[in-house]
Order: structure tokens, then C-alpha cells, then sequence
């Protein structure tokens, strides 16, 4: 990746402060991290992460949104000077937030607009509400997600109920456990990215056409194995990862990037065995691959894997009026029926143009924004 990219990791709400919180510690050096909230507590527990955001002064006092959420839709909105410098320049803009309560998910939606409009490619990690908080949390977070999906490039549905352990566990073990399962990920990503040096960068551009070409949403899996068998015991699981197990993702995924890092000792017929076992064997999957050594990986395999739930190319004008997929595959899906070239009843009519844009092409296209299902 060209190292003018910027890749910025936010903490959205208080869920997304405290996982990020934990996170931060553990990351390497030139990794960078941003929290945002409405409530001064929320961000002066984050004492690892020095770009702190507090946002809505003058409609929270610096408190809590007390589970309001348009009140965090409001604070965001309120505060586009903020939002500006945090967001201008920014590449790839990777959020953490929960979704049910106040904060979080009334500004996710809003943040997933505004890096739109800077040009960032976002990835959103959601962590979605137990069953016990209740219909009117789980109710929240569904609807925040529908906002979110018409801006942000994919989401992570993470629902606390696969993430947490089950039996007599502790609830700072608890919560420890999920920051661990998403901060190897994040860190994971970010090394493919970032680092020079890597055997096989990740380029930013695969990982925009992924991000672009999911309808939204992907799965996320990652997984550390040592000594001896460790290619087997990293695939066991991968497979057996919470976000993941039962869903068929490696068999029927029409699109996944797999990372894997490991130690000067990585061999090559470890690399061809984790991605022959994790891709599919449809000849249509697109697949993407970074690989990274690193000494401080010596004996170890770390494997990260984002697979796509569905496979979407985004539609560009055609220049006559239609559609076409972004990668020149034709004109694509329910809506390219609905929009064809203009009628020769308007003769040698001149297309609409206005402050440098065509208006006869649709709006959501010229503003890339994805219609809601």
C-alpha cells in the first residue's frame, strides 16, 4: 500500500470507546486510533488513546445521550468542524461501536455519511445487543444498521450473544475476550496494510473493491496457532470462530481476502493449505491474499479473513443514460431495468448538466450512496 494512505481506527459510543480502549495498548507503533462520544467519562477513560473527541457540548453538557438516540445523531451533526478534521484525508475509516443504546447508534449512521463525503472507504464493526437488553435495544441497533448500509462500504454484525463465552465467567473477562477476538483482526489487517516489507501486501485497492462489492456486509474470523499442526489447528478455528461457525461462509462466500502473518519460518505449503482449505471452490470467488513475516511471529500463524456475504459490483452510468457494474461486466441487477437510455422521443436533447455534474444521471449514483433493501 502507498504509504500516503491514512488508516484511521475509530471508537464510536461507549462500546466502541472502552473496546478500543483495550485495544490501543497492544497495537503496534504507527497504528492510529481515535474515540468519540458526548460524554466526558466515557473519554477520559480512554487514557491510551490520545485523539479524543468529545462532540454535542451544548446538548449533553458533556453527559450521556441517556439512551437517546437522536440526540447522538444530533451531537455528530452539530459538530462538523470536529468532524471535519478528524475525518479529512483519511483512506480507510475502520469503526468500532455498539448499537441499542443512545450515542452510538444514532451517530454511526451519520459518521458512516460523513466519511462518504471524504472519499474514505468504511469499514464498520458492530457489537449488537444481548438478547436479554430487550426488543426495544435490539429494535434500535436493526434500525441503525438500515441507515448505516446506505453510506458505510461493510459492516460487521457482531452480536455480544456468539462473542461472549458461556457459563460462570466474569464480565471484565468477558468483555476482555471480545476486545481480544477484534483487536488481533484490526491489528491483523492493519499489518497487511501498513507495513512495508510484507511477502504479499494487501493492497488498499483489493481491499476497496471487497469492501465495495459485499452489498454491505461481510464476516470477519481470525485465529493465532503454534508448534507443530499449527496450519491445521489455525483452519479447526477459523471455522470454529463465533462469527462465523454454522453459517457456510468459506463453502458458498462469492468474495474474501485472507490475511496471514507469520515468523520468518512460515512455509510455503503452510500458506497453500489455509487458503486451499478456507476459499471456496467456485470458480467465480474472488480472492485476495496478503501474506507478512515478522519476526516477532517466529512459531506462530495468524490467519484474519473477511468474506463477503453476497457479491454486488457497484453501478456506474454508462454514459447513455443505463448502468453498468464498476468493473465493466454489463448492466447489473433489479434497478438497470428500471433506468435505460434516454428516449429518442427528446431528439438530440443535450443531457442536464449543472456545477459540473450530469443530472440525468441518478442521484444516488452521482453520490454513491447504496438504496435500501
Amino acid at each position: 500500500m502507498s504509504e500516503t494512505k491514512k488508516i484511521l481506527v475509530l471508537g464510536l459510543g461507549g462500546a466502541g470507546c472502552n473496546t478500543l480502549a483495550r485495544i490501543a495498548p497492544r497495537a503496534p507503533e504507527g497504528m492510529e486510533f481515535a474515540v468519540m462520544d458526548c460524554d466526558f467519562q466515557t473519554l477520559e477513560n480512554c487514557t491510551a488513546i490520545e485523539n479524543r473527541v468529545v462532540v454535542g457540548k451544548a446538548l449533553t453538557d458533556g453527559m450521556s445521550t441517556g439512551g437517546d438516540l437522536e440526540v447522538g445523531r444530533r451531537c455528530v451533526e452539530s459538530s462538523t468542524g470536529q468532524m471535519e478534521a478528524l475525518l479529512s484525508g483519511v483512506d480507510l475509516l475502520i469503526v468500532i461501536t455498539g448499537l441499542g443504546g443512545g450515542f452510538g447508534t444514532g451517530a454511526a449512521p451519520v459518521v458512516a455519511r460523513m466519511a462518504r463525503g471524504f472519499g474514505a472507504t468504511t469499514l464498520f464493526f458492530t457489537i449488537l445487543p444481548f438478547p436479554f437488553e430487550g426488543i426495544v435495544a435490539q429494535g434500535k441497533a436493526h434500525s441503525a444498521i438500515r441507515r448505516m448500509r446506505t453510506y458505510t462500504d461493510a459492516i460487521v454484525e457482531m452480536p455480544n450473544a456468539l462473542i461472549q463465552p458461556d457459563g460462570d465467567i466474569l464480565l471484565e473477562e468477558s468483555l476482555e475476550r471480545s476486545s481480544r477476538i477484534l483487536g488481533a483482526g484490526l491489528i491483523g489487517l492493519w499489518r497487511l496494510l501498513a507495513c512495508p516489507g510484507s511477502v504479499c501486501n494487501l493492497d488498499f485497492t483489493s481491499l476497496h473493491t471487497m469492501l465495495s462489492s459485499c452489498d454491505a456486509f461481510c464476516r470477519f474470523a481470525c485465529a493465532t496457532a503454534t508448534g507443530e499442526g499449527r496450519a491445521d489447528s489455525v483452519i479447526d478455528s477459523l471455522l470454529a470462530h463465533p462469527l462465523v461457525k454454522g453459517s457456510g461462509i468459506f463453502e458458498k462466500a462469492p468474495g474474501m481476502i485472507i490475511g496471514i502473518t507469520g515468523g520468518e519460518d512460515l512455509k510455503l505449503c503452510e500458506v497453500q493449505q489455509i487458503v486451499d482449505s478456507l476459499t471456496p471452490k467456485s470458480e467465480t470467488c474472488w480472492v485476495k491474499m496478503g501474506i507478512a513475516t515478522d519476526p516477532a511471529f517466529a512459531g506462530r500463524i495468524s490467519v484474519i479473513v473477511l468474506a463477503a456475504e453476497a457479491w454486488k459490483e457497484p453501478m456506474v452510468d454508462d454514459g447513455h443514460g443505463g448502468l453498468k457494474s464498476a468493473a465493466g461486466n454489463g448492466k447489473q441487477g433489479e434497478l438497470s431495468s428500471l433506468l435505460k437510455p434516454r428516449s429518442k422521443s427528446f431528439g438530440d436533447a443535450e443531457r442536464t448538466i449543472w456545477n459540473g455534474e450530469d443530472l440525468d444521471v441518478p442521484a444516488y449514483i452521482r453520490r454513491k450512496i447504496k438504496l435500501p433493501r
